[in-house]
């Protein structure tokens, strides 16, 4: 397991957190890329999952995939981002660990190791994605 992620693991969940005091999945990136991977991506402040935004959060998760590489599955590794459905739309991201392992951070957890081909993640996968 990848040892570097122990210092995420717990972290608080916080809606548009975009640092250690609370993150939401794409501050847990965010954070992620920057401290253990040296990239720098978009903060997208401002930009939160409610019941009611689902679509557009999905707009410009579609629009912003321009500057990432999709990667084949059975190609990702570590420090790539996997990107699933949550509600029917693809608004959900979360840290390639190797090994069939994800980082992520979800409504209601706290950062989280999990398999991304558990019974739970394996369907909702919309892709593996590199930046650029």
């Amino acid at each position: 397991m990848a040892e570097w992620a122990e210092p995420y693991v717990g972290l608080p969940y916080k809606a548009g957190g975009r640092d250690r005091s609370g993150l939401d999945c794409w501050g847990l990136v965010l954070l992620v890329l920057r401290e253990r991977f040296g990239i720098d991506v978009p903060v997208y402040g401002g930009v939160t999952w409610s019941v009611a935004t689902s679509a557009d959060v999905a707009r410009k998760i579609e629009q912003e995939r321009a500057g990432w590489a999709q990667i084949d599955a059975g190609q990702e590794r570590p420090g790539d981002v996997i990107l699933m459905r949550l509600r029917g739309y693809p608004i959900h991201v979360g840290v390639v660990l190797g090994d069939g392992m994800m980082l992520h951070a979800h409504d209601g957890a706290d950062v989280t190791r999990e398999p991304y081909q558990s019974v739970h993640w394996r369907h909702r996968i919309v892709g593996f994605y590199r930046h650029a």
